[in-house]
């Protein structure tokens, strides 16, 4: 019975020897090689203390909501203004640039 031991300890052993770790690190290389995605740059901050909608100046608003549109925040008085804003963004775009041009 003692001579069964060491036998069975080393058939143990080999198995465990004998399975390749390759796949493992053949995944890990893989992964390492794999271009990580770049980071998404923060929005830009709103830059107009008035809503491009209304007009209002949003410092006096209650309901004061923001999106973010093409890596721009914009900021409105109200959530009515969003939708509004939705419905068309690219006018207000074009109204952003024109009231930041120096």
């Amino acid at each position: 019975m003692k001579a069964i031991y060491p036998v069975l300890a080393a058939t143990v052993l080999l198995a465990s020897c004998a399975q390749d770790p390759a796949p493992a690190n053949t995944q890990a290389k893989v992964e390492a090689k794999a271009p990580k995605p770049k980071a998404e740059a923060p929005p830009k901050p709103y830059p107009l203390e008035t809503c491009l909608v209304s007009g209002d100046d949003l410092d006096e608003m209650d309901e004061r909501v923001s999106t973010v549109h093409e890596g721009q925040t914009f900021e409105f008085c109200c959530k009515p203004c969003l939708v509004k804003f939705k419905k068309d963004p690219d006018n207000y775009v074009a109204k952003l640039a024109a009231a930041t041009k120096h």
